[in-house]
């Protein structure tokens, strides 16, 4: 097996504007990654680009110039631009094997021929459609547990004086990282952490 090529080593950061705009797409597909890397082959000729979102069935891309260059956009010069570029058709090995995950007409090699540029966390929207898949996969006793905790979950229950406010604050920390890591079961994670923050404010107040 060939050792995977190597990915141009250019970063920016994206802008406020840039964020503001691509944080009101509908159905973001992932989280906005903030010190986006070109993700074209290393060396390559002409400017860089960076997937920025991909939202429903379009894909918007960070493309920025390298260096000072300019790029020319509907008449006027600017050294980057959000644009909304169709997918790179090919496929490694055919039509049955690994999609390129670049637009169509990119320079230099396709994606499944180069190092990967990491993957990205999917948004709460996407999260939220994964949910479905994830439940069907449990097996009937795993699934019996999600549904009791859910239960208990639905009413408050009584108050117990078990844990300091010092150790409520580690709590909702490590199970924030929890919801990070395990979308299944995210949704508990998150009422649990909510309830313990709105009694915290109260014991502030």
């Amino acid at each position: 097996m060939n050792e995977p090529l190597p990915l141009c080593d250019a970063l920016t950061d994206l802008k406020p504007i840039e964020v503001l705009f691509l944080q009101q797409l509908p159905e973001p597909s992932h989280e906005l990654v903030e010190s986006p890397r070109c993700e074209l082959q290393h060396e390559h000729t002409g400017v860089h680009i960076s997937l920025a979102q991909a939202s429903g069935l379009d894909s918007w891309w960070l493309v920025w110039a390298p260096g000072n260059a300019q790029l020319t956009a509907r008449g006027q010069n600017m050294d980057r631009r959000l644009h909304k570029m169709d997918d790179c058709p090919a496929a490694e090995g055919g039509d049955d094997g690994d999609e390129c995950l670049l637009p169509a007409g990119h320079t230099g090699a396709h994606s499944f021929a180069m190092q990967s540029s990491g993957p990205r966390v999917p948004s709460a929207a996407a999260r939220k459609k994964m949910l479905h898949a994830l439940r069907e996969s449990l097996d009937e006793d795993e699934r019996a547990e999600l549904e009791e905790m859910e239960s208990l979950l639905a009413s408050e229950g009584a108050p117990l004086p078990l844990i300091t406010r010092n150790e409520a604050l580690v709590v909702t920390t490590l199970l924030g990282q929890v919801a990070l890591d395990d979308w299944l079961m995210e949704d508990l994670v998150l009422r649990i952490v909510e309830r313990m923050d709105t009694r915290m404010q109260v014991l502030a107040s």
